[in-house]
């Protein structure tokens, strides 16, 4: 609603306006009445209105002197309509002069004020919006002078410098990023809300999984600073997980006394980056830590090649292993987060690639596992570990498919297609249709090879994934039963306690993460 403020000597007037006039129907809503111009403008400096309604004749100051003050007083938003029972030109033209082009004649004709209004409201719009695009265009501006100042400091304008940061006269500034899981449009959301919020904040670059801010507060020491940017990171956590973010972790880089040392601030907060990778910690400070030497010597990817190897021609228990004593490598030496993420990304495509060499390509779990480790970086250590050799497992359970598909023989064949479509319903009859061999035959072969029948082993991959998926998700057991591909909740319960000798929710109890 736009606040209204009516000014008339006549108490009739005045009760005329209120009653006359459907105010709230357009938009407006009667805030206070004032008998003369000196009451109506401190009443103005308390409670600013949209638009005044005001007689010209009044004792002490009339509508016109009221007019001129509010201007004098910087009152330039405030929208007026003069009413007067005098239709003397005179007062019309002063009017004109004074930036006021809406007049009522008394008495009031109800319609005619109701146009006005419609007018009126569609005008304070207008200029709302134009106020919103002005300070959107002033807000990216700002954002763009902060990025440029922590990274690219060179392409700064003198003349950008001395008119930008005079308004950000703030006395002590940090820069923060923050690493999440979720959608990053509502992330962002919620993160520039948070930030609209505060006094001086601003989100000023974005990846797929992190943002980043600069806040900014007048304070008369470095220990109230502290603690504001505490209670500022506390509420953003709070605003964050009330939201549905998860994995949330922010770097707090050090605080500076000038905008102009922000790049300092941002490249500490790196540093408190590299240490979040290896801890478990949701939010660590700058001035909390004690900043070492991190190694980048490509000399510790030499583990690379070996874990290649495994993946080729290793086992399992082989793989893991060295998969392992690679990141407690890396925790004991403190390989940057950097290394790491490159030691995987060779491994990745390495597997990748090996899987088209047979003349395959890596199923969709493979690749979304890839995709995980590479969009995700290097959060956290650990995260990182655990996918990795869930990711080489996988690889090479893949490998020994195709290498078998190379060899020949059709169980090899069946055994990929069971693998990938082991959440539909099909019958030996319905494979050995879809392969064109007798089901006699596939049953028996197939079981000689891999000692166990087609649809136990369908059974086998079904309750893998319900493991997987009891471990990893909130989804409730009849919804994973069906989405493994269990028609019946009851058939499903049946085979997982068979194999695990617990019922889902025992199990979920004693595996989730």
């Amino acid at each position: 609603m736009y606040k209204v403020l009516l000014v008339d000597d006549e108490p009739y007037a005045i009760e005329g306006l209120q009653l006359l006039i459907n105010w709230e129907k357009y938009g407006f809503e009667i805030r206070g009445v004032c008998a003369n111009g000196e009451e109506a403008i401190r009443m103005m400096e308390q409670d600013r209105p949209d638009l005044v309604v005001t007689d010209i004749r009044m004792p002490v100051m009339n509508g016109l002197e009221l007019v001129e003050e509010a201007r004098r007083l910087e009152h330039e938003s405030v929208l007026f309509v003069i009413t007067s029972g005098y239709s003397d030109f005179n007062y019309a033209r002063q009017a004109i002069r004074l930036g006021v082009s809406n007049y009522l004649t008394k008495p009031v004709d109800s319609t005619e004020a109701e146009d006005m209004l419609v007018r009126l409201r569609m005008q304070l719009q207008e200029r709302e919006n134009q106020e919103r695009i002005r300070e959107h265009a002033n807000e990216q501006r700002i954002k763009a002078f902060l990025s440029a100042l922590i990274k690219d400091k060179q392409n700064i304008s003198e003349e950008e410098m001395s008119e930008i940061l005079p308004r950000l006269n703030k006395s002590h500034w940090a820069y923060l990023r923050i690493a999440f899981q979720g959608d990053i449009q509502e992330v962002c959301s919620v993160v520039e809300q948070t930030a609209e919020e505060t006094i001086c904040c601003y989100v000023i670059d974005r990846t797929r999984d992190s943002l980043g801010l600069v806040w900014g507060e007048e304070t008369n020491d470095r220990n109230e600073t502290f603690e504001a940017i505490k209670a500022f990171t506390q509420r953003l956590i709070n605003n964050m997980q009330h939201n549905g973010c998860e994995e949330i972790h922010i770097a707090v880089g050090l605080t500076v006394n000038k905008l102009e040392h922000l790049s300092e601030s941002f490249r500490s907060a790196q540093e408190v980056g590299r240490y979040l990778f290896f801890n478990q910690e949701r939010l660590l400070f700058a001035e909390d830590i004690q900043l070492e030497n991190w190694q980048f010597d490509p000399e510790t990817l030499s583990e690379v090649d070996h874990i290649c190897d495994l993946l080729e021609n290793g086992s399992v228990e082989e793989l893991s292993s060295a998969i392992r004593s690679a990141f407690e490598l890396f925790v004991q030496m403190k390989a940057a987060p950097e290394i790491v993420h490159i030691f995987s990304t060779h491994i990745i495509f390495r597997g990748l690639s090996l899987c088209r060499e047979l003349g395959g390509e890596p199923n969709a779990l493979m690749n979304e596992l890839a995709s995980g480790i590479l969009e995700k970086g290097h959060r956290n250590i650990e995260e990182v570990a655990n996918n990795l050799e869930h990711f080489c497992l996988q690889c090479k359970s893949e490998l020994a498919v195709f290498r078998e598909r190379q060899m020949g023989g059709i169980q090899a064949t069946v055994a990929e297609y069971v693998q990938m479509h082991y959440r539909e319903t099909f019958t030996i009859q319905e494979l050995a249709e879809r392969f064109y061999v007798n089901p006699v035959h596939l049953g028996q072969s197939f079981l000689r090879k891999y000692g166990k029948g087609v649809i136990e082993v369908v059974h086998d991959l079904r309750m893998e994934e319900a493991k997987r998926l009891l471990q990893q998700t909130n989804q409730t057991s009849s919804a994973i039963a069906e989405q493994v591909g269990y028609r019946s909740y009851q058939h499903f319960l049946r085979h997982f306690e068979k194999r695990t000798a617990m019922k889902p929710v025992e199990y979920r109890q004693k595996y989730a993460n």
